[in-house]
């Protein structure tokens, strides 16, 4: 009967061991790694945490973490490898592949030549109504918004490389941006102040946008140009199937110039932190929150920030390409044809 006992207990303890993985050793020889609690990065970003207690006699040729909703991450789910450490202390990494609604569970892990530990499991919940971060090829986050049967990116693009990781031409000079000929991509910030660019975005000429140098590069159907991938540069019909959504009159979308009873003002940021006064009819009820992110003229000059929001189309009327313009003393949407050489602001929208 003793003896029973005795093997019940050492299987209890066996399964206590697989479950929590390595524990702290007295001895410095002996590999040692413990996981440390999940914490919320940002909305839909988790950062992962794990510490090299002990190393052992051998250095780690790889560490990282175990992660998925099963609740043995190691033998079903992802790995976040990290690469061979020599030393102890702490290493982290953040995670963004998730569904809200849904518990994970998270290891960290080392392994030897000849030694692996694994530290305790980990979880974490996410809530339901958890925004997806989009990523660019910068790893900028961006945060989609649902209006209608649209998705848009819920802020102005930053990123100064294209999708395939070539380079956006970066021009500051006045007279520079002046000689441009009518194909000159280029993207700048406001007064060439690049701190700007994380609150309002970069300001694209509209072949730096569409990612093309010439008309013959123009082609049907949706242009990713700048955007991420999955989306794309919202044509001219785009942007009226948005402003039908927000209470447009048919009859109305079609018109150039100033449009509208109050749509525009569904799309501005409310109050006046960003916006000049008044801010006219702005509520932001749709969480586009466009911010006054001003523009550059064909002469190379700055011009409005504080009171106006110009967007590009990928679509064209001859040598000009469409556009959408909001004001701080408007609740309208301004509908126009722009020259190609204007620095704009960038919104995507969903494949």
């Amino acid at each position: 009967m003793k003896a029973l006992e005795a093997l019940v207990q050492i299987g209890v303890i066996l399964i206590f061991t697989l479950f929590s993985g390595c524990k702290k050793s007295e001895s410095e020889n002996v590999l040692s790694v413990t996981t440390g609690n999940v914490e919320l990065w940002g909305e839909g970003i988790y950062t992962l945490k794990g510490t090299v207690v002990t190393m052992g006699r051998e250095e780690i040729i790889e560490h990282g973490f175990y992660w998925s909703q099963s609740q043995n991450p190691e033998k079903d789910g992802d790995t976040v490898l990290l690469g061979a450490r020599s030393s102890t202390g702490t290493f982290s990494v953040n995670i963004h592949d998730i569904q809200p609604g849904k518990t994970y569970y998270v290891r960290a892990f080392a392994t030897t030549g000849s030694n692996s530990c694994n530290g305790d499991v980990k979880s974490f919940s996410t809530p339901e109504n958890m925004r997806q971060p989009v990523f660019d090829i910068e790893n900028n986050i961006y945060y989609p918004v649902k209006i209608g049967d649209q998705t848009w990116l819920g802020s102005n693009l930053q990123v100064k490389h294209y999708p395939d990781g070539s380079s956006i031409p970066l021009v500051e000079d006045q007279q520079a941006w002046f000689n441009f000929s009518l194909y000159t991509r280029a993207y700048c910030w406001y007064e060439n102040y690049s701190a700007i660019g994380s609150v309002y975005g970069a300001l694209y000429t509209w072949p730096a946008a569409m990612n093309i140098s010439s008309p013959a590069d123009i082609k049907p159907g949706h242009i990713q140009g700048v955007c991420p991938d999955g989306w794309h540069l919202p044509g001219d019909n785009e942007w009226k199937q948005l402003e039908l959504y927000l209470g447009m009159d048919t009859a109305e979308v079609e018109l150039e110039n100033w449009r509208g009873n109050g749509e525009g003002g569904k799309l501005k940021q409310e109050g006046t932190s960003s916006w000049f006064n008044p801010n006219t009819g702005s509520t932001d009820e749709t969480g586009f929150s466009a911010l006054p992110s001003g523009w550059r003229d064909g002469g190379g000059y700055f011009k409005d920030l504080g009171t106006t929001a110009r967007f590009w189309s990928s679509s064209t009327r001859g040598d000009y390409a469409w556009a959408r313009r909001l004001d701080n003393n408007s609740p309208q949407i301004y509908r126009s044809a722009d020259g190609l050489y204007n620095g704009y602001s960038v919104r995507c929208i969903r494949d």
